[in-house]
């Protein structure tokens, strides 16, 4: 049976596998640091992490930002040894069964056969590519905006609020400063 176990502090005997897994499957540039992850699962009431258990084994992970008119998925990821046994399409299934609200999140440019197979998954699970421009912005530090782009199981809200859901997100998950965006065009 697959079920979510929300992690709220580093001390939860889930933590480690979380961030073993986030560190395996992300690159640096799209992740934060271990205490990047600590700051906004103690401070921040909008961000929640969860460890996804299959029989109480951990298999996967799942954070997410609640907003008053969406969520964001910031990351979603499999243990390898579990990759293509439809885990992941349960997962997210049951996701979307429990929210309300237009479901957003980032994925990489289709440069490759993995970020394509990727986008193809998502699009099986009723998700579509956004066709504006959007660039992910550094986690910490001075790092470089990168070209990504957005996908939503709620075509026209997302659309329709497509600078909305770009402002909270720049805002509040990168603590990004949109006006020094802004002046260094």
């Amino acid at each position: 049976m697959l079920s979510f176990h929300r992690i709220n502090s580093v001390s939860d005997p889930f933590f480690a596998n979380l961030f073993n897994l986030y560190a395996l499957v992300f690159p640096s540039a799209e992740r934060r640091s271990w205490a990047g992850l600590e700051y906004e699962l103690n401070y921040e009431k909008r961000f929640y992490a969860h460890a996804i258990l299959k029989d109480e084994k951990f298999v996967g992970l799942l954070n997410y930002w609640v907003f008053d008119r969406f969520y964001y998925i910031e990351h979603f990821a499999m243990t390898p040894n579990t990759r293509g046994q439809h885990i992941g399409t349960e997962a997210m299934e049951m996701f979307k069964s429990l929210t309300k609200l237009p479901i957003v999140f980032e994925v990489e440019m289709p440069t490759n056969s993995t970020s394509i197979r990727r986008i193809q998954f998502y699009e099986r699970l009723g998700f579509t590519v956004l066709s504006h421009n959007y660039a992910q912005p550094p986690y910490e530090g001075d790092g470089f905006l990168l070209s990504m782009q957005l996908m939503c199981n709620d075509k026209h809200f997302a659309k329709t609020h497509f600078d909305m859901i770009k402002e909270n997100l720049y805002t509040h998950v990168y603590h990004y400063e949109v006006e020094a965006e802004k002046e260094d065009d």
